[in-house]
């Protein structure tokens, strides 16, 4: 219990230390629109409008899942009760502002928590050792994109709670039997009704217990009647805003919104081999590199894998399966990768759980790998950690502002341009001259105070920095309370990584 208490600590510093002091992206703020029409009555669309659709009582209904409307209730109610006393000097709008950075921090340390907590679980059911599976539960917080998400408070950090959950939950059914299987599709039915698409990773975990030696009978019985639940809400959803069982919210959003000119096939409408091929291959989206870790885990298991256990090979088969299914899903859709963000964000659910297992491999089978492999493997290791850590630094508007007026080299050469010209220059440069002064700054609440409350930024500014300097110590004490590494002690441990060797 130590251990998850280091990791609470390490989930609320790292996503104080990203917030942008907003949701960080107009979707979520969306979402907690529908959260207010379930709390408190309020119209399902601001009169500002949103992604919608009309219903069959003519009005306009989110075309979104209920999922993480319902996660922010408890917590919209709290901060909706306190932020009056806390704030009673502040208009109306700043009160909101302070209402959804609120949110969004709360809601983001609690899931990134469970995150840590569930990742661990799941290395550890794969026999893995604690100070390797705590390893590669930070890994996979700041090792991958998962940390944009923890600033970015879209759904996609929801999402992998929940299929972690739900695989750790099979591990554990396979390992003990018992009533397992009703956490798993417990946490898949939340999943469906957070995103309709999440009936493909359900389905992976109905399939998954077929290669275990226990009965697959006995845990379908269990795992179905959350599963068909999730499915009956979610149709009984759409039937109440949109009078029809057997359609899409998407669907009926893409026949009304249908831009003059569009194929009939419209929002699934983008060539399907350009976008199928740019999943693995676009230098704006590509999910090998915004996901180094993927390559790393590619490398062990090309030269491992006869030594993997069977179960975690055939865990790591099916989710490559559920990575090709969702490539073949969103190849097609208009909006190709999300646009506005980091990397391919439809896909995060099937790269991400994946990535996990990089660095524990790399961690347990990295000596027997060849010298050049092996430096290659934590090389992109500690590109990986840099990588994600640079996605934060700046809002991905800025990239997309700047492709649109023609500089366009690519996300990351960008990124990497806009970093240095923020780090040597003042931001006055040619290339910021276009964009909004926001973006044109750390995308960091404390930076971003400097447009709205000049008088107290440098104060937050300096809490930043103080918070930046602990988190390597909350990182190091949590792999500390973990126990040692393969091997010996930590500090040997950190010298051998320094080497390039596990």
């Amino acid at each position: 219990m130590r251990l998850y208490g280091w990791f609470a600590l390490v989930s609320c510093t790292a996503c104080a230390l990203v917030n942008p002091g907003n949701f960080g992206t107009i979707d979520t703020t969306w979402r907690l629109q529908v959260t207010r029409w379930m709390r408190l009555g309020e119209p399902e669309v601001k009169p500002s409008g949103g992604n919608a659709a009309y219903g069959r009582d003519g009005r306009l209904h989110a075309v979104y899942g209920m999922g993480q409307s319902i996660v922010m209730l408890p917590l919209d109610a709290l901060v909706s009760a306190a932020v009056p006393h806390l704030a009673a000097t502040l208009s109306a709008e700043k009160q909101e502002q302070v209402e959804e950075l609120l949110v969004a921090f709360l809601m983001q340390s609690v899931i990134t928590m469970f995150v840590l907590i569930l990742a661990h679980q799941v290395l550890l059911s794969f026999s893995l050792a604690p100070f390797v599976s705590a390893a590669g539960s930070l890994s996979l917080l700041f090792g991958t994109t998962a940390l944009v998400y923890a600033q970015t408070a879209e759904e996609n950090q929801l999402l992998l709670a929940l299929a972690l959950c739900a695989l750790w939950a099979t591990q554990r059914w396979d390992r003990d039997g018992g009533w397992w299987p009703v956490l798993a599709g417990a946490a898949c039915e939340f999943a469906i009704l957070t995103r309709l698409p999440s009936v493909l990773e359900t389905a992976l975990f109905a399939v998954l217990p077929w290669f275990s030696a226990r009965s697959w009978k006995r845990f379908v019985i269990a795992y179905l009647p959350p599963v068909l639940a999730a499915l009956a809400i979610d149709r009984f959803y759409q039937w109440v805003r949109f009078g029809d069982m057997f359609s899409t919210y998407i669907g009926l959003f893409g026949k009304q919104a249908r831009p003059a000119g569009a194929p009939a096939s419209y929002p699934f409408s983008y060539p399907f081999w350009k976008g199928f091929a740019g999943t693995f291959l676009s230098v704006d989206k590509s999910v090998l590199l915004f996901d180094p870790l993927l390559v790393v885990l590619a490398l062990v298991m090309i030269w491992r894998w006869r030594h993997l256990d069977r179960a975690l090979r055939v865990t790591l088969l099916s989710f490559v399966a559920l990575l090709l299914a969702y490539a073949t899903l969103y190849a097609r859709y208009f909006d190709f990768g999300g646009d506005v963000a980091w990397g391919h964000r439809f896909l995060t659910l099937p790269v991400q759980p994946l990535a996990l297992f990089a660095a524990p491999l790399l961690l347990t089978h990295g000596r027997s790998l060849p010298f050049a492999v092996r430096g290659v493997a934590w090389t992109l290791l500690t590109a990986s950690v840099a990588l994600q850590l640079a996605s934060t630094a700046i809002a991905p508007n800025l990239e997309v502002m700047q492709r649109d007026l023609g500089d366009y080299h690519g996300v990351l050469w960008n990124r990497a341009i806009n970093l240095r010209e923020l780090t040597e220059g003042d931001g006055t440069d040619s290339r910021f001259q276009t964009v909004p002064p926001e973006w044109s700054s750390l995308y960091y609440l404390p930076f971003q105070l400097r447009f709205r409350f000049q008088k107290i930024a440098p104060w937050g500014i300096g809490a930043w920095l103080a918070l930046a300097c602990g988190l390597p110590i909350l990182v190091a004490s949590t792999l500390r309370c973990a126990g040692s590494p393969p091997g010996g002690r930590i500090a040997d441990a950190v010298l051998d990584v320094q080497r390039g060797a596990p």
